[in-house]
């Protein structure tokens, strides 16, 4: 796809997603954080730009990916939730024992969402 990040490399096993997309949570919450729908036919669209995590996380029940954005502070009260329904990949800029900066989820519907983690500047 057009939209593709060349540092998007490394594939992460199913069995991983619950704790990979959990232990994010935890370190990056209130991080701002982009998400971008990637359309080859229509064209790449930012869905959230520079808005707090709230949560990332895959449910083995549903089967469903779904990234929570807001709701931590008086400028986003109230926590706006994007899902992918049926997740076939995982794919981010790092592999273990490194956390992500950047996840890329491929939906059952070949849908592509890029999720990227703008570490806050004292971190830079």
């Amino acid at each position: 796809m057009k939209g593709r990040r060349p540092d998007i490399i490394h594939e992460r096993p199913k069995e991983d997603w619950h704790k990979l997309l959990d232990e994010l949570t935890r370190v990056r919450v209130g991080d701002d954080i982009t998400i971008e729908l990637l359309d080859a036919e229509f064209g790449d669209e930012f869905e959230a730009e520079r808005m707090p995590l709230a949560y990332i996380e895959y449910d083995e029940h549903a089967d469903e990916a779904s990234v929570g954005i807001g709701g931590r502070d008086g400028r986003f009260q109230v926590v706006l939730r994007h899902s992918i329904e049926h997740p076939t990949s995982i794919l981010t800029d790092s592999k273990p024992p490194m956390l992500p900066l950047v996840v890329q989820i491929v939906g059952g519907d070949g849908s592509e969402t890029l999720v990227t983690v703008l570490p806050r500047a004292e971190e830079d």
